[in-house]
């Protein structure tokens, strides 16, 4: 099966395109990014085509699904498109900016019959499968609370395009700060793990 990579930045080269590699039933067919020359050294690389434009990549009959590595702001745009094209997704986290483009996304997914699956590798941990594992089958008991932390060195180590010109620093393309692209995954642990939804939350 041949996937295409929609976004070349720092998520896609550690962790999408070496995931990818690492599956014997995967090859990765195609790059984009807006940053040509990026696109056409992971091409090199690890095989594969770049291409100059995200339509091209998409109109790409042997490309079957695509990883969606984009800024926040454009998860929705691509998605959809690629989601229209006959293309399966799988798009990174935050999955979009507001409610009624991840309601979009959805049932764009249901209209073309495609499948769309969000980023959420936390729910993989080993700990984690681990921890599911005892609250179901009752070992644990009733959760009365819940505590969690995750966080890294920020955009400035993480970024292909370290320091202040991380997109991440730009609030239009990030749309968000750490709370939502970050804790997003320990948001949607809490969930996983409890079967339950957080319905009100306070701050201060």
């Amino acid at each position: 099966m041949k996937v295409g990579i929609i976004g070349c930045g720092k998520i896609a080269q550690v962790r999408h395109i070496p995931e990818y590699l690492d599956c014997k039933n995967i090859e990765i067919g195609g790059y984009y990014d807006f940053n040509y020359e990026r696109a056409n050294d992971l091409a090199k690389q690890f095989g594969g085509k770049a291409y100059k434009s995200v339509d091209e990549l998409l109109n790409d009959e042997d490309i079957y699904a695509v990883s969606v590595c984009v800024a926040n702001d454009a998860h929705a745009k691509m998605t959809i498109k690629a989601l229209e094209s006959g293309k399966h997704v799988l798009c990174e986290k935050p999955m979009a900016p507001t409610l009624a483009d991840c309601i979009e996304m959805t049932e764009v997914a249901k209209r073309t019959g495609n499948i769309l699956m969000i980023g959420r590798n936390q729910r993989y941990a080993k700990a984690h499968l681990k921890a599911k594992e005892l609250l179901k089958s009752g070992e644990i008991g009733t959760v009365l609370s819940f505590r969690t932390t995750f966080g890294h060195g920020g955009p400035e180590s993480w970024s292909i395009d370290s320091g202040s010109n991380s997109w991440f620093f730009d609030k239009k393309r990030a749309a968000m700060g750490a709370m939502a692209d970050l804790g997003v995954h320990k948001t949607d642990l809490i969930q996983y793990l409890l079967d339950d939804y957080v319905v009100e939350t306070t701050g201060k």
